[in-house]
């Protein structure tokens, strides 16, 4: 995990100083009182960390950043100002941001000397671009995105740091940027749209263009690039655009995000041929793999008849118990802790529910999240509290948390007879919603 400090917090870090890279500005003109840091993965923004701006407009980052590369500071809307800056261990940089623009400050890297010639030459048609919709038109744009793409070839050959990676990078900023710019600018409403024949020539070598490497995935506009570039250049469905993209890499990003608006309507049937059909691709980075899981383990816990977890814990004799031992039984897991507040409110309606159906055919079964050294308390609030049904202790990193993904408690769970999820965050006793889906479940056994 990311090591990362707003510097009043800088007494906390056990990173060494030399290793924290830092960030001090001030910012003015902004839609929000705080300034967000980002790392890039996979061509999308990652938070890293969030600061709230001083009543001067002052803010400051330190972290550690585990690779060197690209970072981004600034809003949490993407079309309110977000700026790109290089950093490796140790690196320092000071800036100013004025609503949509930025300018370093002060002595820099080399990376980010060369950073902030980039920013200055492009910033003008990077806000027309990105942001200025409604006042401007390729009237004005394009002229003068013409005359900095002129002036492109010239400043890449002022890329001549020390640092190897970064030049390759920063090279290839120089294309993606202008080809983003280009790209979106065509793309977004405008007062005025040119008709094919009023476009610039940079046009026709955007589709020239076939992005041989990864490089495009390490920069922040990466996977928006893509969209537009491949809507651009391709006609047909996705599988026909996807062929026309260099890696197996740049087609999982395109694949799962060109998926995920459509999957609020998908069964774990479709998440599972989905996956089936382009495991290659979605297996090509960890940050894909997690979203892919992720999503898969947020369809299984949407669609009832999926299985529930056999966790195995120890009751408070100290005997294990299995959730397939309840086999037989519509089975309620309460997921809670001695020290949570809310789930403590919760006692006394679970106590009643377990008392109106106590001649039903269901467990009642609570998991405490308690640490080792919380035992005791545990062990003493079910003997002064009375507390029915089978307890069991699961530890604060216990199976279930991981895979019904509880990030919250308490969290309250509903399995048939069979062990199959009926509901995997369902309402909670001091709610009537339960009861009835109890009773529901009991009734659809009986009628068997």
């Amino acid at each position: 995990m990311k090591k990362v400090l707003i510097l009043a917090a800088l007494l906390l870090s056990k990173v060494s100083f030399a290793q924290l890279s830092e960030i001090r500005g001030v910012a003015k003109n902004t839609n929000d009182n705080a300034i967000n840091l980002y790392s890039i993965e996979d061509g999308d923004l990652k938070l890293v960390a969030s600061t709230k701006l001083s009543k001067d407009g002052a803010f400051g980052f330190l972290f550690d950043p585990e690779a060197e590369g690209f970072f981004v500071v600034g809003s949490n809307k993407a079309m309110e100002g977000q700026f790109p800056m290089y950093f490796k261990k140790g690196d320092k940089t000071e800036i100013a941001i004025d609503g949509k623009w930025m300018k370093f400050i002060g002595k820099q890297t080399p990376e980010n000397t060369i950073l902030s010639s980039w920013t200055d030459l492009t910033q003008n048609i990077k806000v027309k671009s990105l942001y200025s919709f409604s006042s401007s038109t390729y009237v004005d744009f394009f002229p003068e995105f013409t005359k900095v793409a002129a002036q492109a070839d010239a400043f890449r050959k002022t890329i001549k740091t020390k640092n190897v990676n970064f030049n390759r990078l920063m090279t290839a900023v120089t294309t993606f940027d202008l080809d983003f710019y280009a790209l979106n600018f065509k793309q977004t409403p405008r007062k005025a749209h040119p008709k094919e024949e009023d476009l610039i020539p940079y046009y026709k070598t955007i589709k020239k263009e076939n992005y041989p490497n990864d490089d495009i995935l390490l920069t922040m506009y990466g996977e928006r690039f893509i969209n537009g570039y491949l809507n651009y250049t391709a006609k047909g469905d996705m599988d026909a655009k996807m062929n026309l993209l260099a890696t197996d890499h740049q087609k999982g990003v395109f694949i799962l995000n060109r998926n995920l608006a459509s999957t609020k309507n998908w069964t774990y049937h479709t998440y599972e041929n989905f996956v089936k059909k382009y495991d290659r691709y979605l297996q090509t980075s960890p940050g894909l793999q997690q979203q892919v899981k992720d999503l898969g383990l947020k369809l299984y816990l949407k669609s009832s008849g999926g299985t529930g977890k056999n966790f195995s814990f120890p009751d408070k004799d100290g005997k294990m118990v299995s959730f397939n031992d309840f086999k037989g039984k519509v089975v309620l897991v309460d997921v809670w802790a001695t020290w949570c507040g809310p789930c403590k409110q919760e006692l006394p309606y679970l106590k009643q529910l377990e008392e109106e159906l106590h001649d039903k055919d269901i467990a009642f079964v609570s998991v405490t999240m308690d640490a080792e050294k919380d035992k005791d308390k545990w062990l003493t609030m079910i003997n002064d509290m009375k507390m029915g049904g089978i307890q069991l202790f699961g530890g604060p990193q216990n199976e279930l948390l991981d895979f019904y993904q509880i990030k919250t408690i308490p969290r309250f769970m509903v399995f048939d007879r069979e062990g199959k999820i009926v509901n995997a965050n369902s309402a909670r006793p001091s709610q009537p919603e339960l009861k009835e889906l109890l009773l529901k479940e009991l009734s659809k056994e009986r009628s068997l």
